[in-house]
This record gives C-alpha cells, sequence and structure tokens, in this order.
C-alpha cells in the first residue's frame, strides 16, 4: 500500500471514530447489554467483534475487564484503535484478517460481535458460518445495528445520491434492513432462536458539516462502490448546494437514534 493511500485511509479512520462515535451514556447500556446476553458458565467470557473499527462498540467491554478479540480488516481502523485503547490491551488481542476467514480455531469463543457488519459483504454467509464455527456450544452471537432519523441528513444523502446518479452511477439504500432479515432467516433454517431488543434511544445533535464530511470520508456503506472521480465531482456540487439550500453549515440540528441488538445462542 502506498505512503498516500495508507494516509488516507488512516484520515478517514480517525473520521469515522469522530463523526460516527456513541454518547458515552449510550455506548455504556450497549456495553450492559451485550455483557447480560454473554453470561459464560464459570469461564472468564472470551469476544470477538468482526469488524471492530475504532473500538465504538469493544472500548466500554474492555474497561469491564473482558478478554476481547479485535478483528478487522482494515490496518487504519486498527491502527485508531489500538492508539485509544493503549491504556487497557493487556486483555486485547488485535486480528487484522478478513471476517469470512477468522483465524482461530472453532469452539473458542463465548461471544461473536458483528455490528453494522453483514451488509457491507457480498458473501455474507460465509462471515456467519465463521462467527458459528468459533463459538462455544454455548456462545451467543450478537448483533447490533442502529436506526436514525434525521430529515437534514436525508436530503443531504438523498441529493447525493441524485448527483452520482448525474455522473453514471446509481446507488442502492437500505441494503443493512434487507440484509438484516437475510441473517435472521439463516439462523432460523439452522433451527436456531434470534431475539432482538431495542437497546437504547438516544437524540444527539449534528450540523450539515458533518453530515458533509461523513459523505465526503465515505463512512457510509452505501457509498463504498462509486468510483473516486465521480464521488468527488458530486461532493463538490453538493457542498455548494447545501450552502445554498441550507445556509449555516455550522447550525446544528436534532437526530433521533435507536440501538437493536439482536442475541442468537447456540444451546
Amino acid at each position: 500500500m502506498g505512503e498516500e493511500m495508507a494516509s488516507a485511509l488512516l484520515r478517514a479512520a480517525y473520521a469515522y471514530d469522530r463523526l460516527r462515535a456513541y454518547p458515552p451514556e449510550v455506548a455504556g447500556r450497549i456495553a450492559t447489554a451485550i455483557g447480560h446476553a454473554v453470561a459464560a458458565r464459570g469461564e472468564e467470557p472470551v469476544l470477538l467483534e468482526l469488524g471492530v473499527g475504532t473500538g465504538r462498540i469493544a472500548l466500554p467491554l474492555i474497561a469491564r475487564g473482558y478478554r476481547y478479540l479485535a478483528l478487522d480488516c482494515d490496518p487504519a481502523m486498527l491502527e485508531v484503535f489500538q492508539k485509544k485503547a493503549a491504556g487497557v490491551m493487556r486483555k486485547v488481542r488485535l486480528l487484522l484478517a478478513d471476517a469470512r476467514e477468522i483465524p482461530l480455531p472453532g469452539e473458542s469463543v463465548h461471544g461473536v460481535i458483528a455490528v453494522h457488519l453483514w451488509h457491507l459483504l457480498p458473501d455474507w454467509p460465509r462471515a456467519l458460518a465463521e462467527a458459528l464455527r468459533v463459538l462455544k456450544p454455548s456462545g451467543v452471537l450478537l448483533e447490533g445495528w442502529e436506526r436514525v432519523e434525521a430529515e437534514p441528513e436525508c436530503r443531504l444523502q438523498e441529493r447525493w445520491r441524485e448527483l452520482v446518479a448525474e455522473e453514471g452511477v446509481l446507488v442502492e439504500r437500505g441494503l443493512q434492513g434487507r440484509r438484516v432479515a437475510e441473517v435472521e432467516e439463516a439462523l432460523r433454517r439452522l433451527g436456531l432462536r434470534p431475539r432482538t431488543r431495542e437497546v437504547v434511544v438516544w437524540r444527539e445533535e449534528r450540523t450539515p458539516r458533518e453530515a458533509l464530511e461523513a459523505l465526503a470520508y465515505r463512512l457510509y456503506s452505501f457509498t463504498k462502490g462509486v468510483p473516486e472521480e465521480a464521488h468527488a465531482r458530486a461532493m463538490e456540487r453538493l457542498w455548494a448546494w447545501a450552502e445554498a439550500e441550507l445556509g449555516d453549515l455550522d447550525r446544528p440540528f436534532l437526530v433521533e437514534k435507536r440501538f437493536f441488538l439482536r442475541s442468537t445462542r447456540l444451546s
């Protein structure tokens, strides 16, 4: 990987860490829900997170003393995660690897965590099979996702999609929701019983500038397949459109978010 590419990936990782982070109280509620779901009997639980990113799910659990295997295929994400977790790395092992080929023996972890992951993988059944392979017989698969309501941000994303379409690139949205349903169907076909619950609802402030930065850095899955030149041209036009339509790009608006956790125990 060239130095320029590595630098760009690192900038994107820091942007992800800043713009996609959970408020501390929200992160704590999610960690509590995951901890209650794992509850290994008589053993110190070992957790594996697929697509750990910069640690927004991992760090509160690590702070609570869990042994943690942090897997990601993006070295920049792991670099930022490692810096953030520097003081609590004693029980953490980093795995630079693909979720579709987990470098662990079978039946070796008590919990596998996958938050906002399946829709990033075209061949997600391989990753699901791997997640189930490394779980202990009494282990639990923990899947998380958000639902977000924010009209100004939706307007920006939809305008970006229109501008990209004018560049000749059609972008599909809504894949995450469909993939969540597909994975649940696959789990049920295996005779498992996934259970979903809403863990926390919260509101936070966001600015149009931050929403534009999230698009510019491609922090959403629906931006990934757009060629760089088309994306750059669309973003240039989008910034101009936002300034004309929204005025002050630093005036905050409210975003309502909901986090859901699906638990599937093997036995």
